[in-house]
């Protein structure tokens, strides 16, 4: 009789795709998509604190003494790094995850889609399979030639805990619901505006013939150049508006609440997506909020590169927190105010930054 090691360990390999979580099929884990990246762009909540979170991460600078710090700062040949750097973080926000691939010798980095990405664990050793992908033949790689940045990684076995989970999970059920709120608005709007008046004629059945003389000869009377003027009709018409229902108010404030769940899911203030937000905030409280909010994608980012790459990585935080260099200019004022600093060190200090 022979006893199976229960330390002993097996291959297993997972695709990695939009908004996990996977359906497994046949010993592979395929993801369930529950809202595609495209549709998440459609959605102007969505794509408004997208665009604010990548846009504000992507500007930053990496500083340090390592020496791949040139590199992730000129990480590709073909887009800037702005362009680059975005890119990877809507890669983070929408799939949870971003890989990637690691070019040593010409001292680059290559953007790899998540649905073209394959992992496999066999034993301690983590490889990815990459499939084609417009130019690139794909391949294998070690994980040590793979940046993968990833946010929420849990799962009920060790590959899938290597699986990072995106915020959109969290608001499959939200979005959807504020899909049928926009369609049921739009429907109500489009029932209840048209028609907006009407005309009856009390007496006698009117052929379909009748009917439209006596709308075309009113639209005739009361439009064009005698819109505006004096409305006559004779005693067997009368003529009533249409009022929209107050209700419909109501429909259209109705998605507030998705603006709400959306902003709590990605960490933001609400505020940022030009929603009423807190009244009580000062702008000082939600800044720091909304910065510390971004930690949740910034510090799994650094931390993969300082892993792959080695220490001393760090992202020039000054950049999303004081775009404008207003509050570095008025702490080197005050240093110098109160003798901490001197007059020339306060000039290095700003030329360095680049404010002067």
């Amino acid at each position: 009789m022979s006893l199976t090691n229960p330390f002993e360990r097996r291959s297993a390999m997972a695709m990695v795709g939009n908004t996990a979580p996977f359906i497994m099929s046949g010993g592979t884990f395929i993801p369930n998509e529950l809202v595609s990246a495209e549709e998440a762009l459609k959605n102007s909540d969505l794509y408004s604190v997208a665009s604010l979170i990548s846009s504000d991460i992507a500007g930053a600078k990496f500083i340090g003494d390592n020496s791949f710090t040139e590199m992730l700062n000129k990480p590709s040949d073909r887009v800037n790094r702005v362009t680059f750097w975005q890119t990877a973080v809507l890669s983070l926000l929408f799939n949870g995850n971003v890989f990637l691939i690691i070019d040593r010798v010409n001292q680059r980095l290559r953007f790899v889609p998540a649905a073209s990405v394959a992992m496999e664990l066999n034993g301690d050793e983590l490889t990815y399979i990459v499939n084609q992908f417009g130019e690139f033949v794909g391949g294998e790689f070690s994980s040590n030639d793979i940046i993968h940045a990833r946010i929420m990684a849990y799962g009920a076995d060790e590959l899938r805990s290597l699986i990072g989970h995106s915020p959109l999970e969290s608001l499959a059920n939200e979005l959807a619901q504020q899909k049928q709120a926009n369609r049921l608005t739009v429907s109500t709007l489009k029932g209840a505006i048209n028609p907006t008046s009407k005309i009856t004629i009390p007496q006698g059945t009117l052929t379909e013939e009748a009917k439209e003389a006596v709308r075309r000869e009113f639209e005739r009377a009361n439009t064009g150049d005698n819109a505006g003027r004096v409305m006559v009709l004779d005693q067997s018409a009368d003529f009533t508006t249409i009022s929209i229902n107050a209700d419909i108010a109501k429909y259209l404030t109705s998605m507030d609440w998705g603006r709400e769940q959306i902003a709590k899911a990605f960490g933001v203030p609400d505020s940022y997506l030009n929603g009423t937000g807190d009244q009580q905030s000062s702008l000082d409280q939600i800044s720091a909020l909304y910065v510390g909010g971004l930690n949740r994608y910034i510090e799994p980012l650094l931390s993969e590169l300082n892993f792959k790459l080695g220490s001393g990585i760090k992202l020039d935080m000054s950049q999303i927190i004081d775009y404008s260099n207003s509050t570095l200019k008025a702490d080197v004022l005050n240093w110098v105010d109160r003798n901490m600093m001197s007059a020339q060190e306060a000039m290095a200090l700003l030329q360095r930054k680049g404010v002067i």
